[in-house]
């Protein structure tokens, strides 16, 4: 669920919204504007609609000859829907869908509807629901995954992890240090395939789980990183626990002699197994110092496959804008922002580096409760490291980019990643403020890129949240835009290849 900035920012203006005349701006559209390499990308903007008491929203994608949006808003659920102009075409409350006592885990679209997975608390007993919709929002389905029961001391912490092909779902309480409730969900069947309790060998953190994935065929793998840190380096280990609907299995696996940073990890069906990359430190956490590849549970091998690998110094330097031979302080503030997944069961691992930065803001001679704490946000560079199935490292690649911003939690900054068949387009705003450009970096399979102007918001009304965009198509994105507690969408259409 996206959080709207109008209800973080504006809650006491709330009791105003329903007197408040709801303005209709003209279409807006933005068309042609020219690439670098003379390709151009056609570009929407929808009509605006008002969100100021909304909690959030999520946009479901086409369906039929609709795009639509799930609302949260302050007292209903409500679904929004644009024409193929991204004109507004009619909006629908979801009157099954009861307010009080709901907490809406996932929205799921399909291929010609759409699914609400959500808890509900009711008379003290927790449950674990779904409902399906037609593409004019109309109950079709609905059905009960799991009744929780009162649990008053333990109430269930739900959280969801989705399959790549979006037609099962898993959902797992994390409300207990021992042990983790898993229901495993088919969508399109209406059916529950299998409700397990698994017991961790030790009591976990939140830090102690390293990955949570789901398969197509609703098999579920948790990853649970112990010692994880310098005194207790020589019993760093990962312990992989693969749940199905008949068996469970787990693997062990050593990472003696080094940490982990961050990792991510995906299940490949191509290639059957499961796959993880990330960052590796030699004496600490928060420098990275190389890369890192695993993959288990494939049919072939029963043991798994790790293998890292050292940054080279021109990527190094490249980094940190100067020469760095010889030196071993590695890269700062970097993290795994997502996993590519290769034919050939190697990975594209893509990294951002970004920080945050709190500090005081006040009269320093008042007392401690006047100060005001303000956090600055840097997203700064992405790179990528294309890694082959044995964790070699076949090529990286740099591509610049420096936003700041300051209280936003940081929502105009990092950069959505639209994927076609034969290149990757990394889209971003250049800076964070109310009018500026935004650019692309287009990838080629060998590493190769190039940046390019994209549009321009100056005298648009438009303010880009990039990083919450979704991919409708091989060569069409839709990407919110928050301005003045307005919200459209802008449909962004490359030429096919």
């Amino acid at each position: 669920m996206i959080p709207s900035t109008s209800n973080r920012l504006t809650k006491d203006c709330q009791q105003h919204l329903h007197n408040m005349a709801n303005i209709r701006f003209l279409f807006l559209s933005l068309l042609l504007f020219t690439l670098g390499n003379s390709r151009a990308q056609s570009i929407q903007v929808s009509d605006p609609i008002q969100i100021r008491n909304d909690y959030g929203y999520e946009i479901i994608g086409r369906l039929k000859d609709r795009v639509l949006v799930f609302r949260d808003r302050y007292d209903n659920f409500e679904i929004q829907a644009f024409d193929q102009q991204l004109r507004t075409a009619w909006s629908k409350e979801l009157e099954d869908l009861n307010r009080q006592g709901t907490r809406v885990l996932s929205v799921i679209p399909g291929k010609n509807d759409f699914s609400i997975l959500f808890s509900q608390r009711i008379r003290g007993k927790h449950f674990l629901r779904i409902h399906k919709y037609d593409p004019a929002a109309v109950l079709i389905d609905t059905a009960t995954l799991k009744i929780y029961g009162e649990r008053t001391f333990s109430p269930p912490l739900l959280e969801t992890s989705l399959s790549e092909d979006r037609n099962c779902v898993a959902v797992y309480n994390l409300g207990e240090r021992d042990k983790i409730e898993v229901v495993c969900f088919k969508i399109d069947q209406m059916k529950l395939l299998w409700d397990k309790t698994a017991l961790y060998e030790q009591t976990i953190t939140d830090r102690s789980l390293a990955g949570l994935t789901l398969n197509n065929q609703g098999t579920f793998f948790i990853t649970t990183e112990y010692d994880n840190k310098k005194p207790k380096i020589d019993q760093h280990r990962w312990h992989i626990l693969k749940i199905g609907a008949d068996q469970e299995e787990v693997i062990k696996l050593s990472l003696a002699g080094f940490l982990t940073n961050d990792v991510k990890f995906a299940y490949d069906h191509a290639n059957q197994c499961l796959t993880a990359a990330g960052l590796w430190g030699e004496k600490t956490r928060e420098r990275a110092n190389g890369t890192f590849l695993m993959r288990a549970f494939r049919e072939d091998q029963s043991a798994a496959i790790f293998q890292r690998t050292s940054f080279d110094d021109q990527l190094i330097s490249v980094l940190r804008s100067k020469d760095v031979a010889g030196d071993s302080k590695g890269i700062e503030n970097a993290d795994v922002a997502q996993l590519l997944l290769r034919e050939d069961g190697g990975a594209a691992m893509v990294v951002e580096r970004h920080y945050e930065i709190q500090r005081g803001a006040g009269n320093p001679s008042r007392i401690m409760r006047d100060v005001r704490l303000v956090t600055d946000y840097y997203f700064e560079d992405v790179f990528i490291v294309s890694l082959d199935p044995e964790g070699k490292v076949d090529w990286s690649s740099v591509l610049h980019k420096k936003q700041y911003s300051q209280d936003d939690e940081a929502i105009f900054s990092s950069y959505f990643l639209m994927r076609s068949p034969k290149q990757l387009h990394f889209l971003f705003n250049d800076e964070i403020r109310y009018e500026n450009t935004c650019s692309e970096y287009i990838v080629l399979p060998n590493g190769t890129f190039d940046r390019n102007s994209l549009l321009s918001t100056v005298n648009k009304g438009l303010r880009i949240r990039f990083r919450d965009g979704i991919q409708m198509s091989a060569n069409e994105c839709l990407i919110p835009s928050e301005n003045r507690s307005k919200l459209r969408l802008i449909s962004i259409q490359w030429p096919k290849s």
